[in-house]
């Protein structure tokens, strides 16, 4: 079994941050992955554009030349490629986490699964888990929702071309959605549970679905939700009562993620009914000692309070305090 000072768990950019921190502080580290670097922004929609600037989405002080004032998603994972490469990281991609335990002298032990199917177990002084909460979406407690056609996850518009498509949600991912799919020729249905789109929503896709929206090219239906789903229709119930009931070949189920913290609370950490783990708002030691998190699984089940341009800070923080904690002799 390998020992290390500190295993990170997650190599999103706070995933990464953290481990370019702790590889210049001298510490013995590793980063487990069970997919692939960055792997939430590879399931983002192809198209996507950030809503950062490059320089807000840097990490270890590795500039970014952004063709764009906002990157698209494929330089986003080009420059994250290309900073792993710059720091020579030690990262193990495709080997998720099975459990943590946290042993009687305060010490982790972790369990994996390697690509191959063998098994592993690696020992910390302390554990940073930057998992994030883009693995578990929010699901629909109606009839129906567990059939095949309803999708959390959107992509491109292409295979749904001349599809009847309703998107529930009012957010950045439900809007770009939404909008991609009438570009590619898909019949559109908004549902939402509020009375418009969200405000939060990139300035660019907002003009451009409100337009679509008032010249009646995209359907919506505001202050209501989704009642149930069958394999050729979805019925919709509006907050005064009404039914409407219309054909429908694919629902995308966009109304956010909640991360998993069960292997946070096997050890301990105690988790509210938001989801966020306890922790230091400063240190983001969790209330398990030298266990930390960080990144948008410190947000719980609100992620759009913590993205890449203040989560990557939260690994060179992590970091200070184990420096200063550890000063001393090992």
């Amino acid at each position: 079994m390998q020992s290390y000072d500190v295993i990170i768990i997650g190599a999103g950019p706070s995933g990464l941050s953290a481990a370019i921190a702790a590889q210049q502080a001298g510490f013995n580290y590793l980063v487990l992955e069970r997919g692939a670097i960055t792997n939430t922004i590879i399931d983002y929609p192809l198209q996507t554009v950030f809503f950062s600037t490059a320089p807000n989405l840097t990490i270890g002080n590795v500039p970014w030349s952004s063709i764009h004032p906002h990157p698209t998603r494929t330089e986003a994972l080009a420059y994250y490629r290309g900073v792993v490469e710059h720091f020579q990281l030690n990262v193990q991609m495709y080997e998720p986490v099975q459990a943590l335990e946290r042993l009687s002298d305060g010490t982790f032990q972790l369990h994996t699964t390697r690509h191959d199917q063998t098994s592993a177990r690696y020992a910390a002084r302390a554990v940073i888990v930057a998992s994030g909460s883009y693995d578990t979406p929010n699901r629909l407690a109606i009839a129906g929702a567990e059939l095949g056609k309803v999708k959390h996850y959107y992509r491109e518009g292409h295979p749904f071309y001349r599809q009847n498509v309703a998107v529930i949600g009012g957010g950045n991912s439900a809007a770009e959605a939404a909008l991609d799919l009438y570009y590619h020729g898909a019949n559109v249905t908004i549902i939402h549970q509020f009375a418009g789109l969200d405000q939060r929503i990139k300035p660019w896709i907002a003009a451009d679905l409100k337009a679509w929206i008032e010249a009646g090219k995209i359907q919506t239906f505001w202050e209501a939700n989704l009642s149930a789903i069958t394999p050729t229709s979805i019925h919709i119930t509006s907050a005064a009562g009404s039914q409407h009931e219309q054909a429908n070949d694919w629902v995308f189920a966009l109304i956010g993620y909640r991360p998993n913290t069960s292997m946070l609370e096997a050890v301990g950490v105690t988790v509210d009914q938001d989801a966020v783990p306890s922790h230091n708002s400063t240190t983001f030691e969790t209330n398990v000692p030298n266990l930390f998190i960080a990144g948008v699984l410190a947000a719980g089940a609100h992620p759009s309070k913590i993205f890449i341009e203040n989560g990557r800070e939260h690994g060179p923080a992590i970091i200070a305090e184990l420096r200063q904690r550890w000063a001393g002799p090992r």
